[in-house]
């Protein structure tokens, strides 16, 4: 068993996980802060230089636990080596092309639909059922992210790549529930640290020459302190502990039990988006973000139960 796994059974049950609660919070102002920073340094550079940053990070603590070189075994690393690659480095890409085509709370009630993506693979390999109610929710979640693609046309300075991005933020938002789908049994064996920190290591093989000359090529010292403050947002709120916390609760509870709280992110992001960025979505598109989270609610409700083992 890991040492990064509490003895006991999970605690994480309750209505409201603050844990949880604070990470949302920060996801939802990552989408306005990545926004800033692209008007700054190209999307391809900016991800590399976020992912590079959290990667070294991730094993400095790693190795100051003690645990870099501990505990590892070929299974793990036959497990995290294509999801590393195939699916933390992809859904990186995929994430930043798709927020760099389309509105910043556009991207983040799309990438919301993860929660529905989590439950049908969980549910395809055994790990959830899936109830009327569900099923239900599913669909209505569904509509509701066509409707927000489809109605946002009309919308005051709507991006012409708006529908690329809104579906690049759909592809990467099934790469995310596909990891942390994966990430469950991994995190319980391993540690989320762990898992985290080398699917991070094994998604710079995508993410890197995916950026690098962006990077290189990017002027970083016009990014004076509001930049830096939102560099710092990304990588150390965002990234480093939004990460690690985020599949520290996965490895402790169900990823759809968690993944729930994915849907608190796009309300963050809009409201901020409206304020910061100036942002005004469709009333077609407001309708669309009523149904997406009306059916989040019923998609993961309890009555979506763990399969037993």
């Amino acid at each position: 068993m890991s040492q990064d796994h509490d003895v006991g059974q999970d605690r994480g049950e309750a209505v409201l996980d603050p844990i949880l609660l604070f990470v949302a919070f920060v996801w939802g102002g990552n989408f306005v802060a990545y926004k800033y920073l692209m008007a700054l340094i190209p999307a391809p550079g900016l991800l590399a230089a976020r992912f590079i940053t959290i990667t070294v990070i991730l094993l400095a603590v790693l190795a100051w636990r003690g645990r870099l070189l501990r505990g590892n075994t070929r299974a793990m690393w036959l497990a995290l080596f294509p999801a590393g690659v195939l699916i933390m480095g992809l859904q990186q890409v995929t994430f930043v092309s798709g927020l760099d085509r389309t509105a910043a709370g556009e991207g983040s009630l799309l990438f919301a639909t993860a929660p529905v993506f989590t439950a049908l693979i969980a549910a395809a390999i055994g790990q959830e059922r899936i109830s009327r109610a569900n099923w239900l929710g599913i669909a209505g979640a569904m509509a509701g992210a066509a409707l927000v693609i489809l109605g946002g046309d009309g919308g005051r300075d709507a991006p012409p790549t708006r529908v690329t991005g809104d579906l690049l933020m759909l592809a990467s938002s099934l790469g995310y529930a596909t990891f942390m789908v994966i990430s469950k049994p991994l995190g319980q064996r391993y540690g989320a640290l762990k898992i985290v920190t080398f699917a991070y290591v094994f998604g710079l093989l995508v993410v890197v020459p995916f950026g690098w000359h962006d990077m290189v090529a990017a002027d970083w010292g016009a990014l004076g302190a509001l930049g830096w403050l939102s560099m710092a947002w990304l990588v150390l709120l965002a990234g480093v502990l939004g990460f690690v916390a985020w599949y520290w609760r996965i490895a402790r509870t169900s990823p759809s039990r968690v993944a729930v709280y994915q849907y608190i992110v796009p309300v963050v992001a809009m409201i901020t988006a409206a304020l910061l960025l100036g942002e005004r979505p469709t009333v077609a598109q407001l309708a669309g973000a009523a149904l997406v989270l009306l059916g989040l609610y019923f998609a993961r409700r309890p009555t979506a139960a763990a399969c037993p083992s």
